[in-house]
Order: C-alpha cells, then structure tokens, then sequence
C-alpha cells in the first residue's frame, strides 16, 4: 500500500514540562484492562500500529523515521499542532539548522522564533509528511525524545493509545466501534487541530483542551476564581515553576481541585497547575475557564481515542487508588 502524504498545519507545537517544588506528578497507573473491554479493532485496519512506553515524565513515545532512518523516539502530543525535531537528531542526520527561515513557535509560556530544518520524509508505517521545513527547539521541552509527532500527522483519521498492553496506533480513518464500557463525547477541532471537550471543574463549566504532550493539567486564572480557589495559592509549597517549547519559565501554583467531568466520567483526587499562561490568550480563552487536560490524568486511563474524523473523543477508565482516579458517573434515572 502507498504511504499517504500528510499536509502540514501552520500552528506550531506545544508541549509543557512541569518543575515542580514541592509536589510529585501522582503515580501512573499500569492497569490491566482485558481484552474484553477494548475496541475491536483489526490490524489491517491500521495506518500505523507499533509498541510504545512513557517518557521519565509519563508522557506516550512512538517509533517515527526521519528522511528513511531511524526509528527515533517521537512525543506524541495532541497539543502540538505541527511535528518538530531536537538538536540531537538534527546532529546524527547532519541537518543544518536555517536562521533565514526562522518559524514563530507559540507554547504554554510565550512565543519567540526559532531555527527550522529541512526534511524529506517524516514516517511512521504508511503515514508520511512530505518534504518541509521543520522547526527545531531545545531539548529541554524533550525528555528522552527525538521529536515531537503532532496532529500534521494524525489529525485526518484516529489517535488511539492503549496504555494497558503499551501501544500506539493511527488510522487514517475514523476510530472503530467500542463497547458500553467507553465513554464517548463530543470534541470540537479547535486552535489549529487541538481537541476541545466541554467539562466542569466541580460547578464550573470549563472548556478542556486535551494534550498528550502535558506532563501536568494547567488552569487558567479565570477557573481559579471561578472554582474559588484564591486562597489556595497563597500556600508557599504550592510555589512551582512551568517550562515549555520556548524559553520562557513561568510561575505557577499546585492545586487540589474539585473533580473534573467530563461527559459521564468523574476524574477525582487530582491536581491543577495555575498560572498566568500565553496560550490561554492565544486561544482566545483567557477570559473564560479553561483547562489543559495532561497525561497525570489521561495516562490513568486504559486507552483512549481521539477521532478527529469525527469529532469524538473516547475512554475507557479505570480507577487507580489514592492518587488520580476516575470513574464512569452512574446516568441519572428516568423513572419517577
């Protein structure tokens, strides 16, 4: 079968590390989920099936190659509205960083403009970016990776991870059918491709933004006030700074909050990162709550999709004890 070219996405990437003071992320689950409960999904039907693992910092890495070599480790990261590399790769492929043709990056703290690469092929299985022009950023924002594989590469079909055997596949269609135990909502393409779900933070309505690239979920100020948490960051061991794909460092504050819902999920027992972030405001939601949804929570799921076919995004939870846990919510009765 021919690989399918991927157009690019103008956007560029976005990706969060948090460093935090005096609070640990909470614990990852590993849970068995049973073959029973995932979708039924042929192989055949798969763009691109391969293992993947977590980074240090719990966030899902794939095998992607580079103009035919490789595998290098590419986050995948919903929140990256374009695919970008590390100096590091750069090095081994002898690509030459251009300062002529600089591209605006635009991340959780800030903007400022950074070198591109020049690239013929960005592959993984039958999924292939033509040649372009790549920005290159530090590898501060990267962990163990190579690279970033953003939603230029998957954004026409089906993200699906399953954390439980530790895969990552793309289709270049819509996601297949799932069982009753999957929650399934509706999420908007918004902000050049990211995914957006309406949610609430205990009473407040919230727009959710899900990104796999976010070791943390982050707040912005227009929650923190509307959830009536001012006095909650007053607390000195709350103090925590946040780094992301520019070089801008901006403080932030560790909160417990009220659950978040999510259609009928309920994620209990976990942590927001406040602070006066620029994306919020390039996303034009700076005025109205909003959350960035991180992997300290989706990385407690079995598996979830994101189908940007059509629209929906899809999981299927499971509980993980004292740190961050989510639950199915039971409907509400329409007997009297």
């Amino acid at each position: 079968m021919a690989r399918r070219p991927v157009h690019g996405i103008p956007a560029l990437a976005l990706i969060v590390v948090l460093r935090a003071a005096a609070s640990e992320p909470p614990t990852i689950a590993e849970p068995d989920p049973g073959s029973e409960l995932l979708a039924e999904i042929k192989p055949q039907n798969f763009v691109y099936v391969a293992p993947t693992r977590r980074d240090r910092i719990g966030r899902v890495m794939a095998p992607v190659f580079v103009n035919g070599v490789g595998p290098f480790a590419f986050l995948v990261d919903t929140g990256a509205s374009t695919s970008v590399v590390g100096p590091r790769l750069a090095a081994r492929l002898k690509l030459e960083p251009s300062a002529e043709r600089t591209r605006l990056l635009r991340g959780i703290t800030g903007s400022e403009r950074v070198p591109t690469v020049a690239i013929q092929s960005l592959t993984a299985g039958e999924i292939m970016l033509s040649a372009r022009d790549l920005p290159m950023v530090e590898p501060r924002v990267f962990a163990d990776a190579d690279g970033i594989f953003g939603a230029d590469a998957f954004a026409q079909g089906c993200l699906f991870v399953n954390f439980g055997e530790k895969r990552v596949a793309i289709l270049d269609h819509s996601c297949p059918r799932v069982s009753e135990h999957w929650e399934v909502m509706k999420a908007q393409l918004r902000f050049g491709g990211l995914a957006v779900v309406r949610a609430r933070v205990g009473n407040v309505r919230v727009s959710a933004i899900i990104d796999t690239g976010a070791e943390r979920s982050l707040g912005n100020r227009a929650l923190l006030v509307a959830a009536k948490l001012q006095k909650k960051v007053a607390d000195p061991d709350s103090k925590t700074q946040v780094a992301a794909a520019t070089s801008q460092l901006v403080p932030g504050n560790i909160v417990r909050s009220p659950p978040l819902r999510m259609g009928g999920i309920e994620i209990a027992h976990m942590q927001i990162v406040f602070g006066d972030f620029e994306v919020f405001e390039m996303w034009d939601v700076g005025d109205e709550p909003a959350i960035v949804v991180g992997m300290d929570v989706l990385g407690t799921t079995s598996a979830m999709m994101l189908d940007f076919a059509r629209q929906e995004m899809r999981i299927l939870p499971v509980s993980t004890g004292d740190s961050v846990s989510m639950k199915l919510r039971a409907p509400a009765s329409r007997i009297p």
